[in-house]
């Protein structure tokens, strides 16, 4: 293939190639005019070069591309034919593609979301401006690296674009043979293959690329391209779910319905795409609570929860599994990285001795060197434990001691974490949870500013020769003749030129020959005006008499003016815009009110206007800047209100009405994923909140009625089985070894996790 690398191209020198493709390749080049910028050259080479049909559509697809205005649509800088060479300029993304991200590994479902739904407002933008890309796949989404945050996407090649109003594809229900079926085979809709193009082919596309960003890897894929279609054709539409069981049902769900074999079944627009994809994304994170070990015998602790994908619902996350399922890895797929668990260990039982022999016989010896009353007092607490015979009840502490035991309750408790996907619109007045759309408003604000300045610009008008006639009078019978050009001085030293040839007659009869002939003075302006008579001189061997009988005109001196210069304009507005847009900022910030953020900085318009028009004469020109500031919205009170609502309607749904919330939900500032057209945002705002059973007194109660003159050890395994009780700790009067017998006796002391 034909290679460019060291040649230039126009403005643009060709550096490296970066793809190449059947029918041409895409360079890296530098732009010479912008100060060796780096851009991306696309090419057709070879036999294509020549060919009518493509080249036909290359000029198509850059006059496509240049009439396209979106974040997320690759821009075109230039359109350039060098030699019968066509080539198109595009901005360099150093990202690559989305087809390279994904090989490098899986972005976890938050990353996923944030490059979906900028390729799914790429299209819509497309689909309104009555565009069908009809080529949408991972290779053609180019993504530019931010140093923290999602990646940027642009959807590019609009090579095989079509309008919706003139399909230029073949007969409508005509059959093409699959191997000549324009497209990517591993992302074409069934009906592509019959000529049939409408926005639902992206749809189905989208669908594929979908799939292939929450796997890895393509639902249909087959090194047979001719295979490939004719899965799409025939074979059933997988799930991402049946590959990676922490994908939601619900996204799988969007997956299927965007793929489906009929068009009708898809989802009618690139919206209502949008929000069946919000919704599938929803799902707190159950966090695994921290159990202490039971530290009695025989008894195992509870089996913690298993950690959860960030986006996985609540409901899936305290659900029962219809089937156990391992999902192994594929040989050289990439890993989506995750947290994992340790895998659960079985209770170690330990078992404690108490060297009692060693031990009685130093306190034996202590005892002896002591009084009577200390050993009384420690023989009425050792016998009883060594022995089991005691002087008192085995519920009956120390004599003096206090009677009373206390049991600390730690109360289970779960943490819900979500991370939620709203979007602010100026189309709503109110929230509505159940689309998670809040209202926004578009704020604008006008400042001006005025200036009276010298006007820099020179008109100049140049010097004007004088002109006039002089007369020849020849007394001879010779005729003579002066060519054009010929100089005579005045008296003074002035010189004027022949501005013709003058064929000067002889003298007949009694009159002299005589001829008149057009002069300019040499030197122009004024110094030209001459009097008549000024001019008395000879020609032609100084026998013909040469006189200006009427004075020189016309002579102009070189004039100056003062002209107004579109520098003057700009360097007015260039001394005014920071100022005004300064002015403009703080006008829309006094139209917020105290809950109000903007969702990024303001756009501005400046338009500059002047009382004197550039070029027109003028010493001074009075100039006037305007600028106009326009920012999106939103109330972030309202942000936090939903995201709690949210968080708290999951949770009833996740832990049950036994749970309550402790304090209040925490809500991050939220994140502004991208700014949309007609004043749309779409926000990411995470939300965690703590919630704890809920004990009544009554159930307290009957638990000391329960437990009352047990062990600790009975009355830890009773209570640990209750519901919402996480741990227990008990601390029995000085001496017993069994609970009171009163249930008034029995302090119990509820603790949060």
């Amino acid at each position: 293939m034909q290679t460019l690398e060291g040649t230039q191209l126009g403005n643009y020198d060709v550096i490296r190639r970066i793809r190449v493709g059947g029918m041409g390749a895409v360079y890296e080049g530098r732009q010479r005019t912008a100060f060796g910028r780096k851009v991306a050259i696309k090419v057709i080479l070879g036999n294509y070069a020549r060919d009518r049909e493509m080249r036909r559509r290359f000029a198509r697809e850059a006059k496509t591309v240049a009439q396209l205005h979106h974040p997320h649509i690759l821009p075109l800088i230039e359109f350039g034919d060098e030699q019968g060479l066509l080539y198109l300029v595009m901005p360099y993304i150093d990202g690559g593609t989305l087809t390279s991200y994904l090989r490098h590994s899986l972005p976890d479902l938050n990353v996923v979301a944030n490059i979906f739904l900028q390729l799914l407002d790429a299209v819509e933008y497309a689909h309104e401006e009555g565009l069908i890309h009809r080529d949408i796949k991972s290779s053609n989404v180019l993504l530019e690296m931010r140093r923290s945050g999602t990646p940027h996407a642009y959807l590019a090649d609009f090579g095989l674009v079509r309008t919706m109003s003139n399909m230029e594809l073949e007969e409508a229900g005509k059959p093409i043979p699959l191997d000549q079926v324009p497209g990517t085979p591993h992302y074409m809709a069934p009906e592509q293959t019959r000529g049939i193009i409408t926005p639902a082919t992206d749809i189905y596309a989208l669908g594929v690329l979908l799939y292939q960003m929450l796997i890895g890897e393509l639902p249909y894929d087959d090194p047979d391209d001719v295979k490939v279609v004719k899965m799409h054709l025939h074979a059933p539409v997988p799930s991402p779910c049946d590959c990676d069981a922490s994908i939601p049902y619900e996204l799988g769900e969007v997956v299927r319905t965007a793929m489906a074999k009929r068009p009708e079944q898809r989802f009618a627009s690139v919206a209502e795409m949008r929000e069946a994809f919000l919704a599938a994304l929803d799902g707190p994170v159950i966090l695994p609570e921290e159990e202490d070990e039971f530290d009695e015998p025989f008894f195992a602790p509870e089996t913690p929860l298993p950690e959860r994908r960030l986006s996985m619902p609540l409901s899936a996350a305290v659900a029962e599994p219809q089937e156990s399922r391992i999902n192994l890895p594929k040989a050289g797929s990439p890993q989506r990285r995750t947290t994992s668990s340790p895998p659960f260990m079985p209770p170690v039982i330990k078992k404690t001795g108490r060297a009692r022999n060693s031990k009685s016989k130093r306190l034996a010896l202590l005892i002896v060197a002591t009084v009577m009353v200390p050993v009384l007092l420690l023989a009425l607490i050792l016998i009883p434990r060594l022995t089991g015979w005691s002087l008192f009840p085995s519920s009956v502490p120390l004599i003096g001691a206090s009677p009373n035991a206390t049991i600390s309750i730690t109360l289970k408790s779960n943490t819900l974490k979500d991370t939620f996907l709203l979007t602010a619109s100026p189309n709503v007045s109110s929230p509505d949870l159940g689309k998670r759309v809040i209202p926004d408003r578009l704020v604008t604000a006008s400042a001006n500013g005025v200036r009276v300045v010298p006007t820099t610009g020179i008109r100049t008008i140049p010097a004007v020769q004088a002109s006039g006639q002089l007369f020849f009078d020849n007394p001879t019978q010779s005729s003579f003749t002066e060519p054009e050009g010929t100089v005579f001085k005045t008296s003074g030293g002035l010189q004027v030129r022949l501005a013709q040839t003058v064929n000067i007659p002889p003298r007949r009869g009694d009159n002299d020959g005589n001829a008149y002939a057009s002069a300019v003075a040499v030197l122009p302006g004024t110094v030209g005006n001459i009097p008549s008579g000024v001019i008395n001189t000879t020609c032609c061997n100084g026998v013909v008499t040469v006189t200006n009988p009427a004075p020189f005109h016309g002579g102009v001196d070189e004039q100056f003016f003062h002209v107004v210069a579109q520098a003057d304009l700009d360097g007015v507005r260039d001394r005014l815009i920071q100022s005004l847009q300064q002015q403009a900022l703080q006008k829309i910030q006094a139209q917020l009110s105290s809950d109000e953020v903007r969702a990024a900085s303001p756009s501005y318009i400046s338009q500059v206007l002047s009382n004197v028009p550039v070029g027109a004469s003028a010493n001074q020109v009075q100039v006037q800047v305007s600028v106009t500031g326009s920012a999106v919205v939103y109330s972030l009170k309202t942000v936090h209100t939903v995201a709690e609502q949210l968080l708290t309607r999951e949770a009833v749904q996740a832990v049950g009405a036994n749970y309550h919330l402790k304090g209040t939900v925490n809500v991050d500032p939220p994140a502004v994923i991208s700014l949309a057209q007609k004043a749309t945002v779409y926000l990411s705002i995470s939300a965690q909140g703590l919630w704890v059973y809920n004990l009544n007194q009554q159930q307290v109660d009957a638990w000391r009625a329960s437990i009352k003159g047990t062990t600790p050890q009975l009355a830890k395994a009773f209570l640990r089985t209750q519901a919402g009780v996480a741990d227990v700790q008990i601390q029995m009067p000085f001496g017993a070894d069994h609970l009171p017998t009163s249930p008034d006796e029995i302090q119990m002391v509820l603790v949060n996790a």
